[in-house]
């Protein structure tokens, strides 16, 4: 009995021991538990506040990239207007004064001012185009052109220039290409100006040909077309055959001196091309002329008919002058311009009245009848889209017709215009020959040659 008794005490101690341990080890457990959990408390809280961090830090990045942004859409609206306006002012004076009575000697002197002036548009235009392209806002149309009629109209504009230095210009447009074609016409031509331009300024002797023709069907609504632009100029390095691509690059160090440019046209070009989705290579040797090829996809379109009416009505009689007694007012707050359209429209035949800002033309409008505005954008006190605004809630016997006369030529301004209520847009600097034909665009009357 005492032996059973003895080993029922050890069995018990042992049980006691055991369950000691146990307790500790679960108490050691339960404290690494408990401080493993207090861990990753402390991790996730700091996790969080890394994400929340982050977070705000990506918000005030992407408000600051939202506020550059708009800074640099700013900067490019102002910069236009800024540059085009006192443009518009030397090469409109330029043109009326190359008009009037001059000896060949003054005739030669405004001729420069012209040329340099259209020179200096030129670059500017560069400038700011490829501005536009960094900040994002180059947006394509598409409408229906005619490629033909598109390409055409750039060797007509450039013949000249070739056939002053001995070049032979060449057109070779495809059967196959479709008569019409959804797009940026706009661009195209401008794509295909540079590269024409450019040819021409490189090429000594022999000939410069532009082809396009279709690279095949992807499916019913789209076709690759191929235009080229090809030359027996000089040619190009290899090593600098993707260079001349990039922005401010020329084709050799030579080239600004010799030939001036900002080094932005080839830059800008395949911009558009990659805009239009498609590609802007270049393929030469040095000594064996270029081909510059624009290859992109088009829709091509039917061409709309035009059913003759059963009696069309008889034409307005059509002369550089506009019509007797036209009433015009001019809402124009700087001097210059001031001047310019006045002396443009009396020339056209026109005694304009003249304000000086959005609220004098509302109250010139109350009380006298005018059936043209020419309506500067930016004035003091009110501004023109504004003074449209008004305008258009006017309880007038007779709305006039509104042209907007602006250095703001951007598609969003063209647009904000029509949704003010205006009828035509003649972009700064305008000639006068722009000037007559969008007030004839306004009254029905085919476009002309304003003579001297």
């Amino acid at each position: 009995m005492t032996d059973e008794v003895e080993r029922l005490k050890r069995r018990a101690e042992r049980e006691r021991l055991a369950r000691k341990q146990a307790e500790g080890l679960l108490e050691t457990r339960s404290r690494e538990l408990f401080t493993a959990n207090e861990s990753l408390a402390r991790l996730a809280q700091m996790l969080e506040q890394q994400v929340e961090d982050r977070t705000r830090d990506l918000t005030e990045a992407l408000s600051r990239a939202e506020s550059a942004t708009q800074a640099k859409s700013a900067f490019l609206a102002t910069m236009s207007h800024e540059l085009r306006t006192p443009m518009n002012g030397v090469l409109g004076m330029a043109q009326l004064l190359r008009d009037s009575q001059l000896s060949n000697s003054q005739q030669g002197y405004v001729d420069a001012i012209v040329s340099s002036g259209e020179l200096l548009l030129s670059l500017i235009n560069d400038v700011l185009d490829f501005s536009k392209i960094e900040a994002g806002r180059l947006e394509l149309e598409v409408l229906p052109f005619d490629p033909r009629a598109a390409i055409n109209s750039v060797a007509d504009l450039l013949r000249f220039r070739a056939t002053e230095k001995g070049l032979a210009l060449l057109v070779d447009v495809a059967p196959e290409v479709p008569a019409v074609l959804r797009g940026d016409d706009m661009r195209l031509r401008q794509v295909l100006l540079n590269l024409v331009s450019n040819a021409i300024k490189f090429t000594a002797a022999g000939w410069i040909q532009i082809s396009l023709h279709t690279t095949g069907c992807v499916d019913p609504g789209l076709m690759g077309l191929s235009l080229t632009v090809t030359d027996t100029g000089q040619g190009i390095a290899a090593d600098r055959l993707e260079a001349i691509f990039e922005p401010f690059e020329q084709h050799s160090p030579s080239v600004a001196r010799e030939h001036g440019g900002t080094g932005l046209g080839l830059a800008i070009s395949r911009r558009i091309a990659t805009v239009m989705g498609g590609s802007l290579t270049v393929e030469s040797e040095m000594g064996q002329g270029a081909s510059f090829r624009l290859q992109w996809m088009a829709m091509p379109a039917q061409p709309v008919p035009v059913e003759a009416p059963a009696s069309l009505p008889s034409p307005v009689p059509r002369t550089d002058e506009l019509p007797a007694g036209l009433r015009v007012l001019v809402a124009e707050d700087n001097a210059v311009n001031q001047m310019l359209l006045c002396a443009m429209l009396e020339r056209l035949g026109c005694q304009p009245d003249l304000v000086h800002d959005g609220l004098q033309a509302l109250d010139r409008l109350r009380h006298q009848a005018y059936d043209l505005v020419l309506m500067d954008l930016r004035m003091p006190e009110l501004d023109g889209l504004s003074a449209t605004r008004q305008l258009r809630q006017m309880p007038l016997d007779t709305q006039p017709k509104v042209i907007a006369i602006t250095a703001n030529v951007f598609a969003e301004d063209r647009l904000a215009c029509f949704d003010a209520g205006m009828d035509g847009f003649l972009p700064k600097p305008f000639t006068l020959e722009s000037l007559r034909d969008s007030i004839w665009a306004l009254i029905g009357t085919p476009t002309g040659t304003v003579s001297s």
